[in-house]
């Protein structure tokens, strides 16, 4: 695959566009065009992001991920902050196309992206938090075409809770790196163990208050039988190996986003 491609990570920047379309109809957007420049802001800046991460990362990936385009020299230093400015104002051309609420969330991420990549990540659980606000904001974005929250704050609590766990389980899985690049992540401050039982609790209140738009009448009882396939498969996940959890959590979360959808029109 080619580098400049690899590096954004097309699969993760195409499942983020294809969030914030769901988020649309959510919403109850109609109009199409609107969908096309609702994805290609968030894939874009969603690639951005991979790219600017991967750039302040590039020592800790020399020892974590070697093989990924900027530590094993496919790709330059210089060009990959060039290539990171490009997406960005790409996906916030296409952002200020939708409307100015648009707009100013995604310059406000943008903003935090860099801050984030640069310096939060380095800071006890406050890294966790920001990458967990990315994937909820995702929905909110959409939902700011049409100002309709109702269901689109229930989906963006329970995208928080999850990405929450997962992101623990991925600082477990680097901990040897963070460690010898001198990072306070969560394992590292309060043990590997410690860390687990945080993530699980993140992952069982997204469990628990998953019924929520059923319980409220916002979705019919398909969305209650999905999202429970998606509940189920996130039980399973906390028993398996860190390796392993990240994977079943990415695959629960897509039944999870796929039972909003059934929710509401089947």
């Amino acid at each position: 695959m080619n580098p400049y491609i690899k590096i954004i990570r097309p699969i993760t920047s195409i499942m983020a566009g294809l969030a914030v379309i769901i988020g649309l109809i959510l919403s109850g957007a109609q109009i199409p065009i609107l969908f096309l420049y609702a994805f290609l802001a968030v894939f874009f800046l969603s690639g951005a992001g991979m790219v600017i991460n991967d750039y302040y990362d590039l020592e800790i990936d020399k020892i974590n991920a070697p093989h990924r385009p900027l530590p094993s020299g496919r790709i330059s230093k210089k060009n990959a902050l060039f290539y990171s400015i490009f997406l960005f104002m790409t996906g916030i051309f296409f952002s200020a196309l939708l409307n100015i609420y648009c707009l100013i969330l995604a310059l406000f991420n943008t903003f935090l992206e860099i801050l984030y990549s640069r310096n939060l990540k380095k800071f006890f659980l406050l890294g966790n938090v920001m990458v967990s606000w990315f994937a909820a904001s995702i929905f909110l974005f959409g939902a700011f075409v049409t100002f309709d929250f109702r269901i689109i704050g229930l989906i963006s609590l329970l995208t928080f809770l999850i990405t929450m766990g997962r992101e623990i389980y991925k600082c477990i899985e680097d901990t040897r790196g963070d460690r010898k690049m001198g990072l306070d992540t969560l394992p590292i401050a309060i043990g590997v163990d410690s860390a687990k039982d945080i993530a699980r609790g993140f992952i069982a209140s997204a469990i628990l208050i998953s019924p929520l738009p059923y319980v409220l009448g916002f979705l019919n009882i398909s969305y209650l039988i999905v999202v429970s396939i998606g509940s189920i498969l996130l039980l399973y996940a906390l028993y398996q190996n860190s390796t392993k959890i990240t994977m079943i959590i990415k695959i629960a979360m897509f039944i999870a986003l796929s039972a909003f959808l059934f929710g509401k029109f089947i």
